[in-house]
């Protein structure tokens, strides 16, 4: 297997003027804002913190908090179209740590893939990498933004590239609408605890 190829593929969706920053950058600390959108998911579990897993990874950084460790597991299509029987069942271990502007995710997924993702809430342009914003009426001064960096064999990076580009963009728009389609959240100081898909 050739050595991992990393490269960058930064995803962004406008926040539309309606949807406060800070309850984008809430919904994201859940971290089950950005596992349940999974056109893939079949169930997720909580695991342990491996101390090993962010000792050493400088993504991890000291100005982060609330690790929180999981295993996904994706009901991959082998044959597109063919229906059910034609899937594998894929594991994939990961963990989150929220930051000031949201959340950072770092994932590996089979065939020696590894993801490190950071989901942040910005104000449009301050990030200026990555494609062109699509802006339209009722977008705010916000944006979601993806930053990640993959690692993989330069075997598979031409389809990695590709389904991590369109996957994450459609990731961040179900993330905004979910959050679009919540209730206010009622002024008395109650506080929500989102359940757990098991």
């Amino acid at each position: 297997m050739s050595p991992p190829q990393p490269f960058t593929v930064i995803t962004r969706v406008p926040i539309p003027a309606s949807l406060p920053p800070a309850k984008v950058i809430a919904g994201l600390q859940t971290y089950e804002a950005l596992i349940t959108p999974n056109p893939y998911l079949e169930r997720f579990e909580r695991r342990p913190v491996q101390v090993e897993e962010v000792a050493n990874d400088p993504f991890f950084l000291s100005d982060g908090k609330n690790l929180q460790a999981f295993v996904v597991y994706d009901r991959v299509p082998i044959i597109p179209g063919v229906g059910s029987w034609a899937t594998k069942e894929v594991a994939v271990p990961c963990i989150f740590q929220s930051v000031e502007y949201g959340v950072r995710c770092c994932a590996h997924a089979q065939g020696g893939v590894t993801v490190r993702s950071s989901y942040e809430v910005r104000r449009r342009g301050e990030i200026r990498d990555g494609p062109e914003l699509e802006v339209g009426p009722g977008d705010g001064d916000y944006e979601l933004v993806d930053i990640s960096n993959v690692e993989c064999s330069a075997l598979v990076r031409p389809f990695v590239k590709t389904r991590l580009a369109s996957g994450h963009q459609v990731l961040l728009r179900q993330v905004i609408a979910d959050l679009v389609q919540q209730p206010a959240e009622p002024q008395s100081g109650n506080t929500h605890t989102p359940s757990t898909r098991q």
